[in-house]
């Protein structure tokens, strides 16, 4: 309960504001209201005409009491809006009465109290609209797979498999592009005409290198995957990369296991049961699984093998890893596990007690389209 010093300090107070600063009737009336309540007095409209206005010939129906404690009241209500709204305690005057209540603040309520229905009602619905506009545009949890890859705290490359080239005289005796499995890089060609003098003349680097479909493919479904968090991703052409730019942050590689692949080095390291090579997969010493070979042939018609593997990088980064000679494989296998659905699926299979995992699928693709995949194995692994 209060006391009477704490009231007479709320008077002050509310007496002392800018909100009454001019209003020296307001400010009297409640001063006079105050001292009632402290006495208890029961006060009437006539006695307040008699004692606060003076008036000693009363008038039968005399608005004057009525009209000032209104205007009061609306003081009241203004000062608790503005100056007062983070007030304690509130003063209010009851409509028929004319004793002070003092209550504690009910946080702008009296503000609310005085809106009617049709003025509440655009903010009720702008409220509505804009929680809907939260949750619709508040991501999903980020998947398991992908999570580490979107917190942020490393840079994330998208390493495209490309194949490297030379210009040169073709079989057919005039320029162009020329392909040879065993020249992957920069590296690879100045070790060629270094040894072989005579092609100095013969051979030059092109200004661009050559992908399929799948690079194209896997950079838009990424970017829409990102994109859905709020993150970015780098780009680079894998015979354009070293080993240590590898090292530097997060990798997805995606493309095909030949071509001096220098992802397979980073798969056997963390891959305790598998040995890649660029035609091979090896399982060795499984315990769910007998050994198998798998081959990846660099010619295939509509059929072949992808692995996706996520594994543990240098320096707490991580490894997604897309694997297959040819196109069809990984565009099926990255059109899965950017699948939200899917994803979900093949988490709670699979992945709810480890964080990486090898899988091994067999992708089928009429005239290498309408593609689907086989599930061969899924073998997940801690560290």
């Amino acid at each position: 309960m209060l006391s009477n010093d704490k009231k007479q300090e709320i008077l002050n107070k509310i007496c002392s504001s800018k909100t009454f600063s001019n209003a020296p009737t307001s400010i009297a009336l409640l001063k006079y209201l105050f001292e009632a309540t402290l006495s208890e007095t029961d006060l009437k409209e006539s006695v307040i005409e008699l004692e606060f206005f003076g008036d000693k010939k009363l008038k039968k129906d005399n608005p004057k009491v009525r009209v000032n404690v209104y205007n009061l009241r609306k003081k009241l209500a203004q000062y608790y809006e503005t100056e007062g709204a983070s007030d304690e305690y509130i003063i209010i005057i009851e409509k028929g009465q004319y004793l002070l209540q003092f209550d504690k603040s009910r946080n702008g309520n009296l503000f609310v109290q005085k809106l009617s229905f049709d003025k509440l009602l655009p903010y009720s619905v702008i409220a509505v609209l804009s929680v809907v506009i939260i949750v619709l545009t508040i991501p999903a949890a980020k998947p398991k797979i992908w999570k580490s890859f979107l917190n942020n705290k490393k840079q994330t490359t998208l390493y495209v498999g490309d194949a490297f080239g030379m210009i040169g005289e073709t079989i057919t005796g005039n320029t162009g592009w020329t392909r040879d499995y065993n020249i992957n890089n920069t590296t690879d060609y100045y070790e060629l005409v270094e040894n072989n003098p005579q092609l100095r003349n013969k051979l030059d680097l092109p200004p661009y290198t050559y992908t399929t479909q799948m690079a194209v493919m896997a950079a838009k479904e990424m970017q829409k995957l990102f994109g859905n968090y709020r993150n970015d991703f780098a780009i680079r052409y894998s015979s354009k990369t070293t080993i240590d730019e590898i090292k530097e942050g997060n990798c997805v590689y995606v493309g095909p296991i030949k071509n001096n692949n220098l992802f397979i080095r980073f798969f056997n390291e963390a891959n305790k049961y598998f040995r890649l090579s660029d035609s091979s997969l090896h399982l060795i010493n499984c315990p769910n699984y007998n050994d198998t070979v798998y081959s990846f042939p660099y010619r295939v018609s509509n059929e072949e093998y992808a692995i996706v593997s996520k594994i543990p990088g240098p320096d707490n980064t991580t490894h997604l890893l897309f694997f297959s000679n040819h196109d069809i494989g990984v565009s099926a296998t990255f059109r899965y596990f950017t699948d939200i659905e899917y994803l979900s699926d093949f988490e709670n299979k699979y992945l709810s007690d480890y964080k990486y995992f090898t899988a091994l699928y067999k992708a089928k693709g009429v005239n290498r389209s309408d593609i689907n995949l086989e599930l061969v194995m899924v073998v997940p692994f801690f560290r």
